[in-house]
């Protein structure tokens, strides 16, 4: 499955409205950006530990586009192709780790998530990194993470540097969080709803938005809104962005199909966060060999959900 091609031509001039407070517009178009909304000097001192700690080792990473513990593979220009999932807490490198927490939960970012949203506080569950672009295919975070009820986690997508339009950037659609393209079909595979997202925006190319970012600015989108990547035209540009995904702190954590309760949060800077993807070892390599396995089925997701609930509940009864 490919990514939206970028000679569809997306639109990239994206003019905040003032007569609109960015919630309302959020609720009303599923997204919202925010210049400059994080420091350069933060955002400098991120990029160098990336490049002094991370770029260099052969240490395994677990990775977000192929679901697989791995090192590095660099591209001729030195971008790392792979893209990290849940670099807020590695254990291995502490300090790159922090310098991305200052990123995720700094004061620039809490506010902004009050002002699209209205909630108070809350937690951040995922984050990822991108050096090179992935071309994410189209999607919808639901199927995978969301809040329970459905619909209120957020995520941001964070500019690490001027994003050169050859790069391949980032898109929403508009207006598409109302879209629900599995409810029709009990028990959907996963593969064939992908299928299906790929369609719903094929059919409406011109209304697919792909903003020009700059470093320091954040794009945030609701859970159910469509977005993705368009395709590098040019490899010799980078795309070196993070993403976060943030929930209401009042609410329970799941996604479509399934709610995981119990979860034992850390706090920094006054934010909650949770850490699903560990460390790499022999045995979380199985593990999560065998997740990805099975992560065409709802009906087996739904099954093993149970199955751990029921073996949790055995501990502490």
């Amino acid at each position: 499955m490919q990514s939206l091609p970028s000679e569809s031509g997306p639109n990239v001039d994206v003019t905040e409205p003032s007569d609109m407070s960015p919630q309302k517009y959020y609720e009303a178009n599923g997204y919202y950006v925010y210049r400059s909304l994080i420091p350069a000097e933060m955002v400098d001192r991120l990029v160098a530990r990336y490049q002094q700690d991370i770029v260099s080792t052969n240490y395994p990473f677990f990775r977000q586009n192929t679901n697989v513990y791995e090192a590095n593979k660099q591209t001729e220009h030195g971008y790392v192709k792979q893209s990290f999932l849940d670099i807020h807490d590695y254990r291995k490198f502490p300090e790159f780790s922090r310098a991305a927490r200052d990123v995720y939960t700094s004061q620039a970012i809490r506010r902004a998530l009050t002002e699209v949203t209205g909630f108070a506080s809350f937690n951040m569950m995922q984050t990822m990194l991108f050096d090179a672009n992935t071309e994410t295919i189209p999607h919808q975070d639901w199927w995978y993470l969301d809040s329970v009820p459905n619909g209120f986690l957020l995520a941001a997508w964070i500019a690490l540097e001027d994003i050169d339009e050859r790069a391949g950037r980032f898109f929403v659609l508009p207006k598409s969080s109302s879209v629900d393209l599995h409810s029709d079909v009990p028990n959907l595979p996963h593969s064939e709803w992908i299928k299906r997202i790929a369609g719903y925006v094929e059919q409406h190319r011109s209304e697919v938005l792909a903003p020009a970012m700059k470093k320091g600015d954040v794009l945030f989108w609701n859970s159910r809104t469509i977005h993705g990547a368009l395709r590098t035209q040019d490899p010799s540009f980078s795309r070196k962005s993070l993403t976060a995904h943030y929930m209401p702190s009042q609410m329970t954590f799941g996604n479509l199909f399934v709610a995981k309760k119990g979860i034992a949060y850390k706090t920094y800077n006054e934010m909650q966060f949770f850490r699903n993807q560990p460390d790499y070892s022999f045995s979380n390599k199985l593990k999560f060999a065998v997740k990805t396995g099975v992560y065409n089925s709802p009906r087996i997701m739904r099954n093993l959900r149970k199955v751990q609930s029921l073996l949790a509940s055995d501990k502490t009864g």
